[in-house]
């Protein structure tokens, strides 16, 4: 569904009252000042359709056109946000201009050039160099390498095909960008995400297990192909390379998620996946390890998993951050 599809739904579901209603909590979810929307629809969102409600919301009660920015802006760009990204809503202001406090808005005072702000459906935000830039430098580096991979993936990648020339020159006009930044905050964090960022990967999981597998320190090659019985190529999702070793995330929506099983039952999907599994391994002389969100939830927990399995790590996590 394209963004203006879901910004129309949106706003039709929105619930606008005065000062002097009162709402059940248990019937309606507080989006911003005086507007909600129906708690049967928030409690069945995404991340970034939640987050784009609330962006819709600040939009209606705000004077002027503010520019959205950070995660707003990649929520507004067609971005998929990882599940901790979402949070208040975001909006950079240039340095002369206003930024007072309110209450599930943050506000950022930075330059803007004029063509690094765009409109989409009637909303002013960030372009997506300026906002993978932001997310970068300044949100935790799950939700910038999951935004910037699924970017990538738009805009120089057709199926499998991957346009490199264009890839790389985008990729070192953004670092260049950077190196005019010396000393500025989050520019080493920003360059280890643009440096990663792959459009071979598939999905937020894909992207948060890439960072996290090149973290640990471990040299792998993303997206395998193995021949088929009938022909045809399987895809591997990593290979751990010198191990002896492939490496599959899933996440539960694969097999529970009716829009993504394209008719077949869940019983029927694992049973497919189980011989595909059998295959690969059979013929490559490989093993395969998998994981999923739970075992992601954490670089720690991601690197317990895969000692768990037998997987020796190069490099281990520093202490957690506190919370």
């Amino acid at each position: 569904m394209d963004i203006a599809t879901r910004i129309a739904g949106f706003e039709e579901s929105l619930a606008f009252t005065s000062r002097s209603e009162r709402l059940d909590p248990r019937s309606a979810t507080r989006l911003h000042r005086g507007i909600y929307l129906p708690v049967e629809i928030s409690a069945s969102l995404r991340p970034e359709d939640r987050h784009l409600a609330r962006v819709l919301a600040v939009q209606e009660r705000a004077v002027g056109g503010p520019v959205f920015s950070h995660v707003s802006a990649a929520v507004l760009l067609g971005l998929p946000l990882h599940s901790g990204a979402d949070g208040p809503v975001h909006l950079t202001t240039r340095v002369a201009g206003p930024n007072r406090r309110s209450p599930g808005i943050v506000r950022h005072r930075a330059p803007l050039a004029e063509h690094e702000v765009v409109e989409v459906c009637g909303l002013l935000c960030t372009s997506p160099d300026r906002t993978l830039l932001d997310l970068a430098r300044f949100e935790p580096a799950e939700t910038a390498i999951s935004c910037a991979d699924a970017f990538l993936r738009r805009e120089f990648r057709v199926d499998r095909r991957i346009d490199h020339l264009r890839l790389e020159c985008w990729r070192g006009g953004m670092l260049e960008t950077l190196a005019r930044m010396p000393g500025e905050r989050g520019v080493l964090r920003a360059q280890e995400v643009l440096e990663l960022a792959d459009p071979r990967t598939d999905s937020v999981l894909e992207s948060v297990s890439h960072l996290y597998l090149r973290r640990l320190g471990f040299d792998v090659e993303l997206q395998v192909p193995v021949p088929s019985p009938t022909g045809g190529t399987y895809f591997v999702d990593f290979e751990f390379l010198g191990l002896g070793l492939f490496g599959e995330c899933d996440g539960k929506a694969k097999y529970l998620d009716e829009r993504l099983r394209g008719g077949n039952s869940a019983d029927e999907l694992v049973y497919r996946e189980k011989r595909r599994e059998n295959w690969i391994t059979g013929t490559t002389r490989n093993d395969m390890i998998r994981w999923g969100w739970p075992e992601t939830a954490t670089i720690h927990r991601f690197a317990r998993h895969l000692s768990a399995c037998r997987v020796r790590i190069p490099r281990r996590p520093g202490p957690p951050r506190p919370r």
